[in-house]
């Protein structure tokens, strides 16, 4: 399986917003769309362009589903991790 590397915004309760990286394998990705709302406006007042799009991303790890915040538009990540095609059902 291989590792994509996006950078992840996020903060703790009570501290300020912080960017990392983090290694996602596209198995474990269930859903990305886009994101708006206070952790961006938090992360575009730290220097990150307004312009950059900012996507939620879904984590299903091992049944436990999780939701991380990255830099990247929702079409971006999906390129990034190497998904060719949407499945509709």
């Amino acid at each position: 399986t291989m590792l994509v590397k996006l950078v992840e915004i996020y903060k703790d309760p009570g501290e300020r917003v912080r960017l990392d990286e983090v290694f996602i394998a596209k198995e474990a990705v269930t859903s990305i769309r886009s994101e708006s709302g206070g952790i961006i406006n938090e992360a575009i007042a730290l220097g990150v362009s307004e312009h950059a799009g900012f996507s939620r991303v879904t984590l299903n790890e091992g049944g436990i589903a999780r939701t991380i915040t990255v830099i990247g538009s929702p079409s971006e990540v999906k390129t990034k991790l190497g998904i060719k095609r949407v499945l509709r059902g």
